[in-house]
């Protein structure tokens, strides 16, 4: 909008004709040129006015009009870094009436930086004209802030612009916008809807401003609320948009950016595959916006996977987005300047290059990395490099050195890491005692109460039973049931039953049945998980003696089972997993060599071995001797077989036949 506003003020006000000129002279040239380029610019017909302002630079160097005129041009045809060169080849009192112009241009070529240093150069004047330049820069200053990643000086401009000029602010549709992001790149997205409350705005004024609302509440993990915010986006954008004429596509093109959001949600809400299909969807469109495209490549490759469908050219699109020493691409620039997604994407690329094989790479990118994501990533890092390159000992250094550098900075989180990942290791080489020391170690630093998890006390029971000791599998399962004994928030149903089941078989049925009376009074839990916790019940209360309670408790079995009164039991019988059925006809198609087509079309599998597709040679008919094809059409008659006892009766029959039909001809012969 600010540059909108200059482009204005710099439109039929030229200076240059002389009033009574000659009319064939060069002053009545200028003044007609001058005249073509007020017309030009009433009508934004910017290719016609960079043409005038180059007639009139020749005819009058150095003319600030025409140089005013051209740079503006130049910046409304996308031509930034040629406005840059004409205002740096210039001499110095132009680039300095032209501050504001060149900084935007530069701002446009992505010279971030040096707009920044000559927006810094603009003086505070009194008047009106100043003021209003004042206000442009101001806005300008704060959007490049917020693009170098200084999200918290840009709030901060944003504010003291709703304070010093609240009329031109308000007025600016922009600047809520610009606001709602630069707080959620600051990480403050609690103050968003306080802030849209006092400049006396709201999230429904636009979907711009629906988006950033949604995004803030996707920093908090507020993800129900957020895809909310989110339809609320594309609704109020399909709208507008359609009412200023843009087509279908167009449309779609547009709010791209929503709908890679939407599959983020979805993805954070266990929904993977349709966050799947909307990640492809966007990508399909072919949109010229090159940083939404890299956030699906991104978030498609950590869905999908490297094994997975198209993960092979995903990995490699997630390459390309950084290089070696941690610089965003140019074409997504954007996204350098929220610091968590210039980690991801650094980090991503260095998986991706593990994935790919490329070990050298990350073996160069490694310092980088360790800048970027810190000290713990890098080491991974390198434990993936040294255990694809068998060097298991190395990687064990890694893994202490970054433990190391971890408790010596404090960093429960990065020391957690690092024992699970060292637990890890040495559970893959069978070292399982070792795995569950590692294991305790990392529950000792109470990061995100690991400690507590059911998660981890299954992990080392599990290891525990790996280990051969089962007695202390069977004392970690102990301390769960202890804590649920008081209570159930957080313990998953699986992790109950096996604890109690365990109880149950150990001779200890008491302690068995409080935990599986405690599952069927649970909420949430499925239709099995309660039938297998009530059949608990009964077995835990026979065992403990108290036959009352596990009459009663299988009644209640008896009526669950009647709900499934109507599956045929038989066919069950008959009919075959899927996964068997599958199996089977990978290895008929495997040997189809062996088998018949007879026997691949009863089996009901499209064989495809030599024996069918060899085409078979046509039997040569065997003709009697003389007999010629063309002159009898008719084929002769092949002999039947006799069987051995009518062969002697037959061969009379033929004699006979024979015998009177030779005497036969000689009758006639005498006649």
């Amino acid at each position: 909008s600010a540059w909108h506003r200059t482009r204005a003020s710099s439109g039929p006000m030229f200076s240059g004709a002389k009033p009574g000129a000659d009319a064939d002279g060069p002053d009545a040239q200028i003044s007609d040129l001058f005249g073509r380029l007020a017309s030009a610019c009433e009508d934004q017909s910017h290719k016609r006015a960079l043409k005038v302002c180059e007639d009139l630079l020749k005819l009058t160097p150095g003319d600030f009009d025409a140089s005013h005129a051209k740079v503006v041009a130049l910046i409304e045809l996308g031509r930034c870094a040629d406005a840059v060169a004409f205002l740096e080849e210039g001499d110095a009192q132009l680039r300095v009436k032209l501050s504001f112009e060149l900084a935007y241009a530069l701002y446009r070529s992505n010279r971030l930086t040096d707009a920044l240093a000559k927006l810094d150069e603009i003086g505070n004047g009194d008047g009106d004209d100043e003021q209003s330049k004042k206000y442009a820069a101001l806005q300008l200053k704060a959007q490049l802030l917020y693009r170098v990643g200084r999200s918290g000086e840009s709030v901060s401009l944003y504010n003291d612009l709703f304070t010093r000029f609240p009329t031109k602010t308000k007025e600016c549709s922009s600047s809520a916008v610009n606001l709602t992001a630069a707080l959620v790149a600051a990480g403050c997205s609690d103050k968003i809807l306080q802030a849209l409350k006092k400049i006396g705005t709201t999230p429904k004024a636009s979907f711009e401003l629906a988006f950033n609302v949604a995004c803030g509440l996707l920093v908090s993990g507020e993800f129900h609320d957020a895809t909310q915010y989110l339809q609320l986006a594309k609704t109020l954008g399909e709208s507008t948009l359609h009412d200023e004429g843009l087509s279908g596509d167009e449309i779609k093109h547009e709010l791209a950016p929503i709908d890679a959001q939407l599959a983020f949600c979805e993805a954070e809400l266990g929904r993977t595959e349709l966050a799947t299909d909307l990640y492809k969807k966007v990508l399909s469109l072919n949109g010229s916006d090159a940083a939404t495209n890299a956030v699906c490549v991104t978030n498609l490759a950590v869905l999908v996977g490297p094994r997975g469908e198209g993960g092979t050219e995903l990995m490699k699109k997630v390459e390309k987005l950084t290089d070696g020493e941690g610089n965003v691409s140019q074409n997504v620039s954007t996204l350098s300047s929220i610091a968590a997604t210039k980690k991801a994407l650094v980090h991503n690329r260095a998986v991706a290059l593990v994935h790919g094989n490329r070990l050298d790479m990350v073996k160069a990118s490694l310092e980088s990395v360790t800048q970027i994501c810190g000290g713990y990533v890098a080491a991974a890092l390198e434990v993936a490099v040294a255990s694809r390159e068998r060097r298991p000992k190395d990687a064990f250094v890694s893994l202490e050195n970054a433990l190391k550098d971890a408790v010596a900075a404090g960093d429960k989180l990065s020391q957690r890491d690092a024992l699970l990942t060292i637990a890890q290791l040495h559970a893959t080489s069978g070292e399982f005692g070792q795995a569950v020391e590692s294991l305790k170690k990392a529950g000792d630093t109470d990061a995100d109460g690991l400690k507590t998890s059911p998660a981890f006390v299954a992990t080392i029971a599990a290891l525990f039973d790996l280990a051969g000791d089962s007695a202390s599998a069977d004392s970690a399962l102990d301390e769960m049931l202890a804590r649920i004994g008081s209570h159930t928030t957080g313990v998953p149903c699986s992790a109950t039953l096996r604890a109690a089941d365990r109880s149950l078989r150990r001779g200890r049925p008491n302690e068995a049945l409080v935990a599986y009376e405690k599952l069927v009074t649970t909420s949430g839990i499925t239709e099995e998980e309660a039938q297998t916790a009530i059949a608990g019940v009964v077995k835990a209360a026979a065992a403990g003696g108290d036959l009352q309670k596990a009459e009663t408790f299988s009644k209640n079995l008896v009526a669950m089972k009647a709900r499934h009164d109507k599956l045929d039991p038989d066919l069950l019988e008959e009919s075959l997993p899927a996964s068997v059925v599958q199996r089977s006809k990978e290895l008929l198609i495997k040997e189809g060599s062996r088998f018949s087509k007879r026997k691949n079309d009863a089996t009901g599998v499209d064989g495809n071995s030599k024996a069918e597709s060899r085409k078979r040679k046509k039997k040569k008919v065997l003709l009697p001797k003389g007999f010629d094809p063309e002159k009898n059409k008719q084929p002769p008659s092949r002999p039947r077989a006799v069987a051995p006892e009518k062969r002697k009766v037959l061969l009379q029959r033929q004699k006979e036949e024979t015998r009177r039909t030779g005497r036969a001809r000689c009758c006639a012969h005498d006649r």
